[in-house]
């Protein structure tokens, strides 16, 4: 019966369909599908962009929400993580946590409850056994996300991560509806930026492109999510597709 979901959800992918069960690692569940394969160059990319070792602490941003931002930092994050990478995911999207869901944990003992003071730092780190990673999840809701986006404390749990880490993976807010991203970016080595064939108008994806250049955000790559191989895109043969920041002109 399990076989028979997950190839449910494979064929779902391919033909680019949103699937919103964020515990399921396409990647982990068939290694050898043309998802894992896409991801798997994603990673090659990034192992050319970050051949001096500078990037660390990578942010994960889109134009608009619901363009597969979760989905593919869990998948990128357990691939690295079987090569043997150390890596921990932060859920820093404050108002609509979703890394929660991925990992099967509750929503508790988070970011925000160890930048507030209330737990230490080793019970806000979360190890997953099955995904061999460790996370940390957004925590007790707040209402000064700004304040705790631009808190000192945060600028230092950052630092010390990235030290004991060989990736530092955030899951940030999309730019155009608020502007935590462009705060969070601050804490970011570089910026992937996520596009979901068919979400957004490329005019508003070029807004939003931007506006984070404009801000002097390091956007080291685009990858394309959600595609539909039925419409003739191209994507790596499947479900992901990835441009270095060079590629920045193919947005129009």
């Amino acid at each position: 019966m399990a076989k028979k979901r997950n190839n449910f959800s494979i064929e779902r992918l391919i033909n680019g369909e949103r699937v919103e069960k964020y515990d399921f690692i396409v990647t982990k569940q068939d290694p050898l599908s043309f998802v894992t394969e896409s991801f798997q160059k994603v990673i090659i990319n990034l192992d050319y962009a970050n051949v001096d070792g500078n990037l660390k602490v990578i942010q994960f941003t889109s134009t608009l929400p619901s363009e597969g931002k979760s989905t593919f930092v869990s998948n990128l994050s357990y691939l690295l993580g079987q090569r043997g990478k150390k890596v921990i995911v932060i859920d820093l999207d404050l108002r609509k946590p979703k890394m929660n869901r991925v990992f099967g944990a509750a929503n508790k003992d988070g970011l925000t409850d160890y930048l507030s003071g209330k737990i230490s730092l080793d019970k806000a780190i979360n190890h997953s056994e099955d995904l061999g990673i460790d996370f940390m999840t957004a925590g007790e809701k707040t209402s000064a996300i700004i304040n705790v986006l631009e808190a000192k404390k945060l600028q230092d749990l950052i630092a010390t991560l990235k030290e004991k880490y060989d990736y530092v993976l955030l899951d940030t807010p999309p730019v155009i509806a608020v502007s935590d991203a462009l705060y969070i970016s601050k804490l970011a080595d570089g910026v992937i930026f996520v596009v979901a064939q068919g979400k957004a108008k490329k005019s508003i994806v070029r807004e939003a492109v931007s506006n984070l250049k404009n801000h002097g955000v390091n956007i080291i790559g685009l990858v394309l999510t959600q595609v539909d191989l039925k419409s003739g895109a191209y994507g790596y043969g499947q479900n992901y597709a990835y441009y270095s920041d060079d590629d920045d002109d193919d947005v129009k």
